[in-house]
């Protein structure tokens, strides 16, 4: 220590503070605290504490602060309403998602009867039998859909599902002439062009929302629909409003699942006109068509999305229903194991997924696109 001289020998305000020094330059006075010669680091205050005050002011480690954010998550036993045939988005699906990044969001599309939901109840059997509600009797004789809107449902491993109403279907037109004091967001001439740009316009939120599209059919090959999913494709909204030089437009991976397939359907001479078809309509869409969601072993990335569940007869129904759990399993593991690829220039966390949701749909219902594309339908 360099010690301080005094200025003179008279004495000033006692023992309790330091002497001063004259100098040129600026003077410093230092002042002792009461019970201290001399001031001490935050540290050596601590380390004076009791150690009682020392373990109380410890921060949280972070595994427990990861623990206690998961923990707010509620967790879902069954379906429920995301959103619902005006296309309303649900504010009570927010408390079911969490403050994490590590998610993934399937969708379903598809016409009426393909059956859609049977194939999103098989991909969450693992948790509960018919998570989603599928066509009973009573559906069939009053030739209703058992889905309006979208229902959702989480697994505990972070996965969205999401089950679609049907698109272009009659039953919704039915529904829509039977309350026609509840307009959709757009008036055309019909009810057929108001329902037919409304599943465009589900269609266009799945492909901006979802890492996964699983396009369900229950025949070979249907023009409309091919014609449907590239007119869904050019009305889907741009994923950001300012110009990013590095973020690359987004664009989901696309499944065609072919349900109901019968036997001779699996033959390979049948299986490779289903590819060569595919890959000449969608040459050209900026679909990821071509991920490796296929029926093969090994996981290859150019392989084309397509996959093939078989139609259930009472006849073999023992040996098709341990065949479908065999494919349902690696359907499973092959969209859990897909490549998530970013919306957004920014990273999202699942209750930042639900808001960009929100904004899309706006986005959607607010396009010019859309609106010119309906006034010019026949």
């Amino acid at each position: 220590m360099i010690p301080v001289l005094p200025k003179d020998s008279e004495g000033k305000e006692g023992e309790g503070r330091a002497l001063i020094k004259v100098v040129e330059r600026p003077t410093f006075i230092l002042k002792t605290r009461e019970g201290e010669s001399r001031a001490v680091s935050p540290s050596q205050r601590n380390g004076n504490k009791k150690e009682t005050d020392s373990t109380s002011t410890m921060p949280l480690k972070p595994p427990d602060m990861t623990r206690t954010v998961i923990s707010t998550c509620i967790e879902m036993t069954n379906c429920a309403k995301f959103m619902d045939e005006n296309m309303q988005l649900s504010e009570s699906a927010l408390e079911f998602f969490c403050d994490q990044q590590d998610f993934l969001v399937v969708g379903c599309l598809g016409p009426q009867g393909v059956g859609k939901s049977t194939i999103m109840s098989l991909l969450t059997s693992n948790y509960k039998a018919d998570i989603f509600n599928v066509q009973d009797m009573s559906h069939h004789e009053s030739g209703t859909n058992c889905t309006n809107g979208i229902d959702f449902f989480v697994t505990k491993n972070r996965v969205i599902y999401l089950d679609t109403q049907p698109i272009l279907s009659t039953s919704v037109i039915d529904y829509a002439s039977s309350f026609e004091q509840k307009k959709t967001t757009t008036d055309f001439v019909n009810t057929e062009t108001n329902l037919e740009l409304q599943s465009l316009q589900f269609a266009a939120f799945l492909f901006s929302v979802c890492h996964v599209i699983i396009f369900v059919q229950d025949w070979f090959v249907d023009p409309n629909l091919v014609r449907f999913l590239q007119t869904a494709e050019m009305l889907k909204p741009s994923s950001t409003t300012t110009m990013d030089q590095d973020y690359v437009e987004y664009y989901p991976h696309i499944l065609f699942l072919h349900n109901k397939v019968e036997a001779q359907d699996f033959m390979p001479s049948t299986v490779g006109k289903m590819k060569e078809f595919y890959n000449k309509v969608f040459a050209s869409s900026r679909l990821q068509t071509h991920s490796g969601l296929d029926m093969s072993r090994g996981s290859v990335e150019s392989g084309l999305n397509l996959f093939l569940m078989p139609l259930i007869t009472t006849e073999d129904e023992y040996n098709v229903q341990e065949n479908e759990k065999r494919l349902i399993e690696q359907l499973r593991m092959k969209i859990h194991g897909v490549s998530r690829h970013p919306m957004t220039p920014s990273t999202l966390t699942e209750k930042n997924w639900y808001h960009y949701v929100s904004k899309v749909m706006e986005a959607i219902k607010k396009s010019h696109l859309s609106s010119e594309y309906g006034r010019l339908m026949p």
